[in-house]
């Protein structure tokens, strides 16, 4: 009778301890409503993407855009994955999903990254998204 091994897995190359060691953590926030919802850091490409679901007149719109950020964090809420918003239909579904609930406590965790020690420094729009870029 033959013996059935464990496969082994591959030790992972140098490319792969980078990405993995470089990888958006994920971090789970709270919100009113008592839903756990999963959130990471966005790389560039989810941006971009953001922008093109949009479309070319609303993506134009500094406000809007400002206030669609905070959807491109989630990776899941209440355990049921949420893949990225394609089309604008989507982008609207998922911040209805959200709600004001939700979308405030993915906004604080996001503060509370990019705010320094203590958090007492007043950050404008335009300082806040250039942090949350460097981070």
């Amino acid at each position: 009778m033959a013996k059935l091994r464990e496969a082994q897995a591959a030790p992972r190359t140098p490319s792969e301890e980078i990405i993995a060691d470089n990888a958006p953590e994920e971090l789970t926030v709270t919100d009113k409503r008592g839903r756990q919802i999963v959130i990471k850091k966005p790389n560039i490409l989810a941006e971009y993407r953001l922008v093109e679901a949009a479309g070319a007149d609303l993506s134009k719109n500094q406000q809007w855009m400002g206030m669609a950020m905070p959807i491109l964090w989630v990776v899941s809420i209440a355990g049921d994955k949420v893949p990225m918003p394609r089309t604008k239909r989507e982008i609207e579904a998922l911040i209805q999903r959200l709600d004001s609930d939700g979308l405030e406590a993915i906004t604080d965790k996001m503060i509370e990254l990019v705010m320094p020690e203590g958090g007492e420094e007043e950050t404008d729009e335009a300082g806040f998204k250039e942090q949350l870029k460097n981070e």
